[in-house]
């Protein structure tokens, strides 16, 4: 009789210890490739919001080539009567037939608000979800409660920030009614013009040069249902014909989200909570906690990503150049470049950004 060797009869399993540490080394190993993959993922959502800024630049220069001058900046000032006004049509409502939007242009009648369903279909047309004027790296704005397309962009449309102080102190502009200067705004010439500007702007008129010129900045993470502080009656030149109340936030207020609406275009004047000597940052300002400090909460005008330069990456946000380049520009960048960045005829040169 042959009887087994003690070697054939041992159990070809692992034992609980080897299942152990093969476990722990997988954890190990996914804990290290995790934050790889998703850095892989945001890298790749940054390459397409760049991309959606390439097609808004090459969007622009089309335009100018039909009319000879930039589109209107939706929102900007009434720089010969120092009005913040709003155009009857967003930048990017007039920039569709350039996007392969063609269709949904000609479903809009500019006569009319974007609210308007009862003489037009504009409503309609200004719910239409656009991926191009979305950046994929905003995962905080969720979708309008109205169903209206939204947007992460800006079209620039002036600077108050002060050339001495960096602080806001430009024209204060009551709607409307020919609001008069802030502090020292007349001397100091705070507000200046961007190249896009109210009425749009000839490219001949933007001589501090195309490459010191921003057309577009990211303005992302925005809360959602956001209220602008301007009244879309008095706002809107030439009024604001056939606007649907029901249809905006608060009353006939302004709603900055939506690529439709004019206000959709903003200046740039800085955190709310920036004093003399301790400037916040103007790119990604009071980016933390999430929705903004106790002293300047997202839902604030100018606090945070409302109505200021802002994304959700790493270090600083992309801007469309006025030559249709596409820069990232840090949050570590002075006040004063971005100011000189900001306007199309302050004469200074531009430090290196």
């Amino acid at each position: 009789m042959i009887r087994p060797s003690s070697s054939s009869s041992r159990s070809c399993g692992f034992t609980l210890i080897e299942l152990l540490v093969v476990i722990a080394i997988i954890a190990v190993l996914i804990a290290l490739l995790l934050p790889a993959v998703q850095q892989a993922r945001e890298a790749a959502r940054r390459t397409q919001c760049k991309n959606n800024l390439k097609q808004l630049g090459l969007a622009v220069f089309n335009y100018e080539s039909t009319y000879s001058r930039f589109p209107s900046s939706g929102r900007g000032m009434n720089m010969s009567l120092m009005n913040l006004q709003a155009f009857p049509a967003s930048t990017f409502s007039l920039l569709l037939p350039y996007l392969d939007q063609a269709a949904l242009y000609g479903q809009f009648n500019f006569s009319y608000h974007y609210t308007n369903s009862l003489n037009s279909s504009n409503a309609t047309a200004a719910r239409v979800t656009i991926p191009a004027f979305r950046c994929p790296s905003n995962g905080y704005t969720k979708p309008d409660s109205r169903g209206y397309g939204e947007t992460d962009y800006t079209p620039l449309a002036f600077t108050d920030l002060d050339p001495v102080t960096g602080l806001k102190n430009g024209y204060n502009g009551s709607v409307g009614t020919g609001g008069g200067p802030g502090t020292n705004g007349t001397t100091l010439n705070a507000t200046v013009d961007s190249a896009l500007g109210l009425f749009g702007n000839p490219i001949s008129s933007t001589t501090d040069g195309l490459s010191n010129s921003i057309l577009f900045f990211e303005d992302g993470q925005r809360p959602s249902e956001l209220v602008g502080i301007y009244d879309s009656l008095s706002l809107y030149i030439g009024g604001a014909r056939g606007l649907d109340a029901t249809q905006l936030a608060t009353g006939n207020f302004t709603a900055p989200n939506r690529w439709a609406d004019s206000d959709s275009g903003s200046g740039v004047s800085g955190q709310n909570n920036s004093t003399a000597g301790k400037l916040v940052s103007v790119i990604n300002g009071n980016k933390t906690p999430t929705g903004g400090p106790t002293d300047c909460p997202w839902t604030t005008n100018n606090c945070g990503p409302n109505s200021e330069p802002f994304s959700a990456h790493i270090g600083g946000i992309h801007t469309l150049l006025g030559d249709g380049a596409v820069r990232y520009i840090s949050e570590n960048i002075s006040t004063n470049t971005i100011r000189q960045l900001c306007g199309r005829n302050d004469g200074q040169a531009v430090d290196n950004f």
